[in-house]
């Protein structure tokens, strides 16, 4: 009988607690990193509404290509985002690559990468998808706009972009809207407009309805002009996408809550607000997590396609 418990014990490992960090007045981090998918899955709460996000994949759809444990990846997030309670699932920006040879013409991998990059993320079907400078560059590429997306930023303007988008959640009214840095004066972006961050959000901000609820700004290397606007005591989030790699507990800019994104999408950010403060998870993206199906499908055969191209180009 004592064998048997025993063997039982080492096919079943208990797993290690996830990782905590404490924030200011009840916000909390929680990093998970291992089990399987139902054990990363958040336990059952009272909160009042729960956000995925992630960001800067620079239009890479599979995982990173790293020799051990690689991670990130479409399709493991949407199998995180598909399993769990209603919720929504945003990306923060630099989820395009920016590939421009020295002429100012798009590189060819850049320009496909970023079309099936279009395709994956429209299956995800986020509430909003934030535009920032890289972004813009890689939509500059392309033949026409994509329309299908909730493309969002205050300060970079043009064709299927929106200063503010809205979405509908538990029951509460949410407003998107982002700002980002500019980039340098020399990079052509036809048909784009790129205005200072800072005015433009305010403005944003002044016009909103007054039956939204809840107010999201995405900041993608903006940093100054989002901590001002932060305190302006209209905006309840930030998400900042600017390569972090730390694991750090939220904290309070004004009355806002700032989360970081983690780079390259290797996790999936997931933020629960309730009544007992905040809690944002971040949760591992490794190989031990299954792919959703149909984003996987994407994935491959953008990868079969992108390795066609760069055989052409350069030969087998």
């Amino acid at each position: 009988m004592f064998l048997t418990l025993l063997m039982a014990c080492a096919k079943n490992p208990a797993l290690p607690p996830p990782r905590m960090q404490l924030g200011d007045d009840g916000l909390r981090a929680e990093l998970v990193t291992n089990g399987a998918l139902e054990e990363r899955l958040a336990t059952p709460d009272n909160a009042d509404w729960v956000l995925f996000y992630a960001g800067e994949q620079r239009g890479d759809l599979a995982p990173c290509g790293c020799p051990s444990r690689p991670r990130g990846g479409l399709p493991r997030s949407a199998s995180i985002v598909n399993s769990s309670d209603p919720s929504m699932f945003v990306n923060a920006g630099g989820w395009l690559d920016a590939g421009q040879g020295l002429d100012g013409n798009p590189i060819p991998e850049a320009a496909l990468k970023n079309l099936w990059m279009l395709r994956g993320l429209t299956k995800m079907r986020p509430a909003a998808v934030h535009v920032g400078f890289e972004d813009l560059v890689g939509l500059s590429s392309l033949e026409s706009p994509p329309l299908t997306l909730p493309m969002v930023s205050a300060n970079l303007r043009g064709p299927g972009i929106e200063p503010v988008v809205f979405a509908e959640h538990r029951g509460l009214r949410f407003a998107f809207t982002g700002v980002s840095h500019r980039g340098h004066s020399s990079i052509q972006t036809p048909d784009y407009e790129r205005l200072p961050p800072h005015a433009a959000a305010n403005a944003v901000l002044s016009s909103l309805p007054t039956d939204v609820d809840v107010v999201i700004l995405f900041s993608h290397g903006a940093t100054d002009a989002a901590k001002r606007l932060a305190k302006s005591g209209r905006i309840d989030a930030v998400i900042d996408t600017q390569d972090h790699r730390s694991f750090d507990a939220p904290f309070r800019v004004g009355d806002a809550i700032w989360i970081n994104s983690h780079t390259q999408g290797l996790r999936l950010g997931e933020f629960r607000m309730g009544s007992n403060g905040g809690l944002d998870r971040k949760i591992d993206l490794d190989d031990t997590l299954p792919d959703d199906p149909s984003l996987r499908a994407i994935a491959d055969e953008a990868a079969a396609e992108i390795e066609g191209l760069r055989v052409r180009l350069f030969g087998p």
